[in-house]
């Protein structure tokens, strides 16, 4: 079973790098791609934001602050369900699957075998 840890500053760099990136790619494509082929351009910001809510699932779980349960979400889920940061750090707002509270979950980061 996987474990889980709280998100550090270089876990959140590396989120904003990466939509830095996206975003760039986006922008930089426009230039050439959105008068005359804006379906390549289409494609490209569906598939880039395919590939990217697909690593957010991969590396990320969430924690229940009624019940204290750790559990994971799908692609679908973590692409449909609303989120956001606060003071306290980034969460997701999603139904328990153990006490099944609905809640903003903290977001936490699955842990690696050096971490």
């Amino acid at each position: 079973m996987p474990s889980y840890r709280e998100a550090r500053r270089k876990d959140w760099w590396k989120t904003v790098v990466f939509i830095a990136a996206y975003l760039a790619v986006l922008g930089f494509t426009a230039i050439y791609l959105l008068v005359s082929f804006w379906y390549v351009w289409v494609a490209l910001a569906v598939a880039g934001l395919v590939i990217l809510v697909s690593w957010h699932a991969k590396v990320t779980a969430y924690r229940c602050p009624r019940c204290g349960y750790e559990f994971e979400i799908s692609v679908l889920t973590d692409f449909l369900s609303p989120h956001g940061v606060n003071k306290d750090g980034a969460w997701k707002y999603l139904k328990c699957p153990n006490c099944q509270h609905r809640s903003r979950m903290e977001v936490l980061v699955k842990k690696k075998q050096e971490d």
